[in-house]
This record gives C-alpha cells, sequence and structure tokens, in this order.
C-alpha cells in the first residue's frame, strides 16, 4: 500500500521526475515522506541531506523536464560584477544567481522549480530579459559565496559599480540600495513598466509633491499625488498595466510580492538628477486590489534655521533655548503630516555635534543623519518604543528622541529619562501644545510630574502659501477686521481666481508653517500642577506674550504669505 501511495498525482514534481528515470525508487520515497515530516528545509536539500539522490541528478531531471539549459561550470567563472544586478537577501532566499550578461539578456540559474516561477519578477526588477538555468544545489551555494562573499559586491539598483562607490564616499551604507531612475531602461514590455514607475516618480518630484496614491478600481486605475495638501491626478496606465506596477514596486520596497491580503509596509531609496530621496510605502488590500501610498521624504528639505521653517523670532529664540537645556521633555503636536518630524529632525541637526550623544527610537526612520544613533521599531519581536528606550538609558546618551508617545508606558518612561539628566524630544497627537497636558495626564501622569520635566510644547499646521506672482491685494473691510483684529482698511491679499501658470490654476504655490511654542515658564508650571483648566492655561500664555496657532496664523496673512481662509481652516474654535 505504502508504494502503491507514492505513485499518486499529488507527489511534488522533483519526486516524479526522480521516479520517472528511476532515480529514486518507491521505497525511498517512502523513506523521504518520513524525513520531509522531521526536517525542515526545501526538498531538494533533504532528498540530498538524507544521501537519496545527488544534486547533478535532481538539476539534469529538472533540465531536462523544463528544457532549458543545465549550468553546472565552476562558480569561478561568473563575474564579479554581476553581484550588483539583484540583492543578495533576495538570491539567498529563493536559491537563484546571476550567472552571465548578454547586451539585455540575464542568464539567472536556479535550484528548484518553484523559484523558476520569479522570472517576470526579476524582469521588472532589472529591466532585463530573464533566461532561466537550472543548477545543482552545491554549485549554487559555491556561485552566491563567489558573487556575494569574496567579491564584497552590494546590489545598488540601477548604479553602476563606479556610482555604488561614489554613494559610499559620500557616507552612506554599503547595503543599501539606491535606484537611479535616471539612467536608461531597456525597451521590451518589463521595461516598459520600469519606466512608467521612473516617470510616476519623476513627476511626483518635479512638483515636490508629498506623497503618490496609486488605486485600483474595478476597470481603472489612479495615479494621484498630493501637491500642497492637495491631491492632483495624473493620467493614469491602463488597468491591465496595474499589476505589474504595485509589482515593481514592492520588489523595490523589499516586500513580498507573493502576499496580497495584508498591509505592508517597506521604503526605497532613489535617487534623481543627484538627488537623494527616501520614500516610505505602504500597501493595503483594497476590493480591486492593492493601493500603494508612497512618502516622500527629502532629507535635503530639511533646514537647520528655525526661521527659515516658518518660525518667528521670539518662536526660535524660545526653541533653540529650550532644547539646548542640559534636561527635560519637549513635544511636538499636530495632526499627520503637519511637518512634526521635520522640526523634530531640524532640533536634532541644531544639537547634533561631536560632544553629543543622540539616539532616537523611531517608526519608522524617516531620515537617516550621520551621527545620530537611530533606532526602528520592530513590535514583530519585542522592539517597541518603551523597550527602545530603557536600553537607551543604559547607552549614555545627553538626547533622546521618540518618534511617538503613543501610550502610558512610553510617556512614563520619558519622562523619567528627562527626570534623570537627558533631554527628550518627542511627538504627541493633539490639536494643539497645551492640550499636550490633558492628553499626557488622561494617560495617568502626574501633573507636578509635567510641571518639573515639561520644557517647551509645540504645535504646528501646514498651510497653502499665495502664489506670489498672482496673489491680489485688496482692503480689509470693517468687519473682517473687527472679527479677527486686523485695522479697518488695511491692505491684504488673496489668491487670483484664475491662478497663473506658475502656480498651475490654484492661486497658491507651496506650503508655510504656522506654529505655536509655549516655553514653560514659572508662572505656568504652576497652573499645570494645579491642574488649571486648558483655556485659562491658552490666557496665561498670551499674557506671557507667546503667540498660539490663530495668532501666527494671522501674522502670516498680515506678511501677505497666505490668505485669510487658509488660516481659518486650522481653528479649533477655542482660541
Amino acid at each position: 500500500m505504502a508504494i502503491t501511495a507514492v505513485k499518486d498525482s499529488l507527489q511534488p514534481l522533483l519526486v516524479k521526475l526522480l521516479l520517472e528515470k528511476k532515480i529514486l525508487t518507491p521505497e525511498q520515497v517512502v523513506e523521504l515522506n518520513k524525513a520531509r515530516s522531521k526536517l525542515s528545509g526545501s526538498l531538494e536539500s533533504i532528498l540530498i541531506s538524507q544521501g537519496l539522490v545527488i544534486g547533478q541528478h535532481i538539476a539534469e531531471v529538472y533540465a531536462d523536464h523544463l528544457m532549458v539549459p543545465l549550468f553546472d561550470l565552476a562558480p569561478e567563472v561568473v563575474a564579479p560584477k554581476l553581484a550588483g544586478l539583484l540583492p543578495e537577501k533576495l538570491c539567498r532566499e529563493h536559491s537563484m544567481a546571476p550567472v552571465e550578461l548578454n547586451e539585455d539578456v540575464l542568464d539567472v540559474a536556479f535550484v528548484a522549480y518553484e523559484d523558476m516561477l520569479m522570472v517576470d519578477e526579476l524582469q521588472l526588477l532589472t529591466g532585463l530579459t530573464i533566461r532561466p538555468m537550472i543548477a545543482p544545489l552545491s554549485v549554487m551555494g559555491k556561485t552566491l559565496d563567489t558573487l556575494y562573499h569574496e567579491s564584497h559586491t552590494k546590489f545598488v539598483a540601477g548604479y553602476t559599480e563606479e556610482e555604488a562607490s561614489e554613494e559610499s564616499d559620500l557616507g552612506l551604507e554599503d547595503i543599501e540600495e539606491v535606484l537611479n531612475i535616471d539612467q536608461t531602461v531597456p525597451f521590451g514590455a518589463d521595461g516598459r513598466i520600469v519606466r512608467i514607475v521612473n516617470q510616476i516618480l519623476e513627476q511626483a518630484l518635479s512638483a515636490r509633491a508629498s506623497d503618490i496614491h496609486i488605486e485600483p478600481f474595478e476597470d481603472s486605475c489612479s495615479i494621484r499625488i498630493r501637491v500642497d495638501g492637495l491631491l492632483r491626478e495624473l493620467v493614469p496606465p491602463s488597468r491591465s498595466q496595474f499589476v505589474s506596477i504595485v509589482s515593481r514596486i514592492k520588489i523595490l520596497a523589499k516586500m513580498d510580492i507573493a502576499e496580497k491580503r495584508i498591509p505592508q509596509d517597506g521604503a526605497i531609496a532613489l535617487r534623481n538628477d543627484k538627488r537623494r530621496v527616501d520614500l516610505r510605502v505602504s500597501t493595503v488590500p483594497t476590493v480591486f486590489g492593492e493601493k500603494i501610498v508612497m512618502r516622500i521624504l527629502d532629507k535635503g528639505a530639511i533646514l537647520c534655521e528655525l526661521t527659515e521653517l516658518g518660525f518667528d523670532e521670539r518662536q526660535s529664540k524660545d526653541l533653540l533655548e529650550s532644547i539646548q537645556m542640559p534636561h527635560g521633555l519637549m513635544l511636538a503636536t499636530g495632526p499627520t503630516g503637519s511637518g512634526k518630524s521635520t522640526t523634530l529632525y531640524a532640533c536634532l541637526n541644531i544639537l547634533n555635534k561631536p560632544e553629543t550623544n543622540i539616539c532616537t527610537v523611531e517608526d519608522p526612520v524617516e531620515y537617516k543623519f550621520k551621527g545620530i544613533n537611530q533606532v526602528q521599531v520592530k513590535p514583530q519581536v519585542g522592539l517597541t518604543f518603551a523597550g527602545a528606550l530603557r536600553a537607551f538609558l543604559r547607552q549614555d546618551p545627553d538626547v533622546i528622541m521618540v518618534g511617538e508617545v503613543r501610550d502610558q508606558e512610553t510617556a512614563q518612561i520619558c519622562l523619567r529619562a528627562a527626570l534623570t539628566g537627558h533631554f527628550v524630544l518627542s511627538t504627541i497627537h493633539t490639536n494643539d501644545s497645551l492640550s499636550a497636558v490633558n492628553r499626557l495626564v488622561d494617560m495617568e501622569i502626574e501633573p507636578f510630574l509635567l510641571a518639573s520635566t515639561l520644557r517647551v510644547l509645540e504645535a504646528q499646521r501646514l498651510i497653502r502659501r499665495l502664489c506670489k506672482e498672482c496673489k491680489q491685494p485688496f482692503e480689509c473691510d470693517a468687519e473682517t477686521a473687527k472679527a479677527h483684529g486686523f485695522e479697518a482698511g488695511q491692505e491684504l491679499y488673496r489668491p487670483k481666481a484664475e491662478g497663473c501658470e506658475y502656480c498651475r490654476g490654484t492661486g497658491y504655490k507651496g506650503r508655510v508653517g504656522v506654529f505655536e511654542v509655549v516655553r514653560l515658564t514659572p508662572h505656568l508650571a504652576n497652573l499645570i500642577q494645579t491642574r488649571t483648566p486648558l483655556p485659562e492655561l491658552r490666557v496665561a500664555a498670551r499674557e506671557e506674550g507667546m503667540k498660539l496657532l490663530l495668532d501666527n496664523g494671522m501674522d502670516k496673512v498680515r506678511a501677505g504669505l497666505t490668505s485669510l481662509e487658509e488660516v481659518l481652516t486650522i481653528s479649533t474654535g477655542n482660541e
């Protein structure tokens, strides 16, 4: 009965082929099935480890059945430069290796039939035509070691070896993959998908977009970019190309292209005209396919001067003096996409000196800086904000940055660090800066601890900036002046109804930050300790000469930077 069972059609393809060639006997198949129930690893590796067949036999039966060439040359003949065409991690996970390049055709050797199903994805990744081959397992192991160990060549997508070397000289990580979207892409069906993705990225970068949305629908798809806070549509590709575009992006972002049922996160590093940009990639399964959103992170846009970000002189002075204190806590507040991370990184840039040990824990690490120790949160292995913070306290830090205070445990450790001689910077989601006090009290943080550790609270929004080419002056009427603190007849500015070419007909070009910086004075600290209500805290802050969000926004209206309508969109009605 056991021998009959091995001839069942449910047996793996390799077992059937070996049985047909009489390399494997039915008795050995029974032995194999017992070994597979106890051992982990691929079918090929188990067959060889159990001494049932040799790797050469497996390669020969695969090559004969699939009608593909057999690669059994000495690994030394493989050119080390081929390692730059495919990432080491991908090759080792799928037991494959690039072995020869002839013009636009790349020979890739595989060990198993299942891994050969990746040919289409490899063509999307490289833009080359892939010709599959079969290699024995032992030859594959030596080939991968020759390519990725002896040559020490690292994968840099779309780069030549000389360009990769230049990246290393610039201080970037050797193992980082950087996509060069300026590089010429070979022609062909797969090259077309590569060009479409590159074109989407180029259009988004040239428009100075902050996000790219790629969305599927029943019989169409949509490409939208967020420019100055508003989504703008691009000409979409055909629906038939959508899946290939998503696969290309997921490969670049090091996601699992076979997994389409759950959300995934990844990152892409790219270079466009000597400009280094990072993309944070997120996928979500929808009823019509996977939606992708890419957040564009341009490290070159982070400024060291706080006044260049939009802080006025008093705010810049208060913030600068606060973050240079030897210990304490700074909290930045605001909704998603309001620029909190940019402000925190600008503060870290100011503090980043050889004599200062800076540690950050983030989810995700958006910008990478030399001289700053940055840790990526990994909840799946137990590395949480709280866990990383505890470890930091044993790393002799001077400054700690926490991506976000999300829970009571993280808040308590942040305050403990601030009380024990460290300066801590973090973000928290509240409508304005002083609301952070109530939020922390809700997390069961004692008000007296807040009063003794808080140094500065900062809130911000991003609003559209008036187009400097077509903005129109007008005189403020008496009713508007009385309602918003202007003088009757004062000259203000508004967008031109039809806009101009410079602003693409919107009347606005770019965005400007609106900020409030509340520095904790002894009077404010005393009010917090005595649980003073939020409206009274706001009144006290204004009496100390500090400007809240709406005050700072109105200053930007007076300066002609934005319109009154834009500033009123940030009002919470409680100010």
